[in-house]
C-alpha cells in the first residue's frame, strides 16, 4: 500500500511539473509572438488596403477615362482634363507612390533591424572586433 501511494505521488509530481513547464513555455511563447503578430497584422492590413484602393482607382480611371480600342484612345484625349479623370489619375499615381514607398520602407526597416540584431549577438560582435583589428593592422603597415 505504501509503495502504491508513493508511485501515485511521484506520478502526480511528474504530471504537475510537466503541465507547469508546458504552461510556462506557452506563456513565454505567447509573450514573444503577440507583438510580432500584431505588427505583422497591422503592416499587412496597411499594405493590402493601400494596394486595393490604388488598384481600384486605376481600374476606374482605365474604365471611365481611357476606354477601349482606337475610339477609346481618341475619346480619352478630350476627357483627360475632366475633373473626374484628373482626380482618379492623381489618386492612382499618389497611392501607387505611397504603396511603393511603404513597401520599400518596410524592407529597409526589416534589414536595419536584422543587421542590428546580428551586431548585438556575440558571434557578430566577435566578427566586428576581428574586422577592426585587421583594419588597424593594415593601417599600421601603410
Amino acid at each position: 500500500m505504501g509503495t502504491g501511494l508513493m508511485i501515485k505521488t511521484y506520478a502526480f509530481g511528474i504530471m504537475l511539473s510537466l503541465f507547469g513547464g508546458i504552461k510556462t513555455y506557452s506563456a513565454a511563447a505567447y509573450l514573444f509572438i503577440k507583438p510580432v503578430f500584431i505588427y505583422t497584422f497591422m503592416r499587412f492590413t496597411w499594405l493590402f488596403s493601400i494596394a486595393c484602393v490604388e488598384w481600384w482607382s486605376g481600374r476606374l480611371y482605365s474604365i471611365n477615362c481611357i476606354g477601349e480600342g482606337v475610339s477609346g484612345f481618341y475619346n480619352h484625349i478630350f476627357q483627360i482634363a475632366s475633373p473626374a479623370c484628373t482626380g482618379l489619375l492623381t489618386t492612382h499615381i499618389g497611392l501607387m507612390g505611397v504603396l511603393v514607398a511603404t513597401f520599400v520602407i518596410t524592407c529597409m526597416w526589416g534589414l536595419f533591424n536584422i543587421i542590428n540584431q546580428i551586431k548585438n549577438i556575440s558571434p557578430g560582435k566577435q566578427v566586428i572586433e576581428e574586422y577592426k583589428e585587421c583594419k588597424n593592422m593594415m593601417n599600421k603597415n601603410n
